[in-house]
């Protein structure tokens, strides 16, 4: 294989990931750390000019001082951001620089004697240098513990943030599992981060229920937040008592109040009044899936209305499905569907369908499990993934 000639000049991959992180640095925070290093390598530079017998002046020391520092401090800042030409330049400008300078002030250099004249002026160059090397490192140790406090504090902050997040999202949205009537129904919800913005929730009363599924547009705490509020307004809207329709127009035009210009949200909404036929509705979500237990067979259950969010006077269409003993509907939210292979190709909903049929007789906990692993099979998650199984026990 030919290799480009300046591959060599390319950063190795391990590099790409901490410098990643070292641009997210703010510049203050930055400052400090090179200011450190700076004060760290000037001491060192300093030390070094004790090893010439010769009598130099205080003008060299200073300047081996400053080049060694600034050397320091760009290296670092190279291997911080990963610039391997960079780095190589300041490595050789460098030499280049103390070459020059010592070629400079070595005219001024005179050798140093056993006398006690030259023991004096030694005396002195040590006490300086010692001076100065302190003061050097002990500023340099200061700057870069107050670069470790700031950035600990950044950094450990947004964990305990993302913790603390992850925690709400359990809290709002935790599995389901319940046996109501003839009705068993599970539900879960998986989170591509650490808060996702799908939800899955039940609202019983006595033997009828509600169950749905949203799936908030975005990714992360902000399409958390749409999340809480679309939980919040359902379940408000649940208790008074009108019909599917007029409870969704309701619920999009409160979603579409608080909800950004640029923010969505698909529906998928089940409701059961304590008999085997089931009414449904969708608001931009993909079908039900619906295994008919006496054909053998997946079908998809769909009808046809815009996402919440989208336009605040829209009218919603419903309709019905007649649950056998043994039939099971299945919700999936995107994140399972548009799973992709290396190749860029989706999912899609027949593997899914393959996978109700293969498991129809497995509890519903087990069958979340085999649709968790077809997805897995297919790509790496990339969307939150949630689930509502709800089967018609015999």
């Amino acid at each position: 294989m030919k290799l480009s000639p300046m591959k060599w000049l390319r950063p190795p991959a391990k590099w790409a990931e901490p410098a990643k992180y070292w641009a997210t640095v703010p510049r203050s925070a930055m400052f400090l750390l090179l200011t450190g290093i700076f004060c760290l390598f000037a001491a060192f530079g300093l030390m070094t000019t004790l090893i010439n017998v010769r009598h130099v002046t205080t003008s060299f020391i200073l300047v081996m001082a400053l080049d060694t520092g600034l050397f320091g401090a760009l290296l670092a800042w190279c291997a911080f951001r990963a610039f391997l030409k960079t780095t190589i330049a300041v490595v050789v400008v460098n030499s280049l620089v103390i070459f020059w300078t010592t070629k400079i002030f070595e005219r001024s250099d005179v050798p140093l004697t056993g006398s006690p004249a030259g023991f004096l002026i030694m005396e002195r160059r040590m006490q300086t240098a010692a001076v100065i090397a302190t003061f050097l490192i002990i500023t340099g140790y200061s700057m870069i513990s107050a670069f470790m406090r700031k950035e600990g504090m950044r950094v450990f902050g947004a964990v305990t943030e993302l913790r603390l997040a992850s925690e709400i999202h359990r809290a709002l949205v935790p599995a389901l599992s319940r046996a109501i009537g003839a009705f068993e129904i599970c539900g879960s919800s998986t989170p591509s981060g650490q808060m996702g913005g799908d939800l899955v929730d039940l609202i019983e009363n006595g033997d009828c229920w509600t169950a749905y599924v949203a799936d908030v547009s975005g990714h992360g705490v902000p399409a958390g937040m749409i999340m809480a509020m679309v939980k919040s307004a359902v379940r408000a809207a649940s208790t008074s008592g009108q019909d599917m329709a007029a409870t969704l127009a309701n619920l999009n035009r409160v979603m579409g109040a608080l909800s950004a210009a640029n923010v969505f949200i698909t529906l998928a909404y089940i409701s059961c009044t304590g008999n085997s036929k089931i009414q449904f509705s969708l608001a931009g979500h993909l079908p039900i899936l619906h295994y008919r237990k006496r054909l053998g067979s997946v079908e998809e259950r769909t009808v046809s209305n815009l996402p919440l969010a989208v336009l605040p006077d829209t009218a919603f269409q419903t309709a019905s499905i007649e649950c056998e003993p043994g039939d099971l509907l299945a919700v999936l939210t995107d994140g399972f569907t548009e799973v992709s292979n290396p190749r860029g190709e989706e999912l899609g909903l027949e593997a899914f369908k393959a996978a109700l049929l293969a498991n129809s007789n497995a509890d519903l906990e087990t069958i979340i499990t085999k649709l968790h692993e077809t997805a897995a099979r297919q790509g790496k998650q990339i969307d939150d993934q949630t689930v509502l199984l709800v089967r018609r026990v015999s």
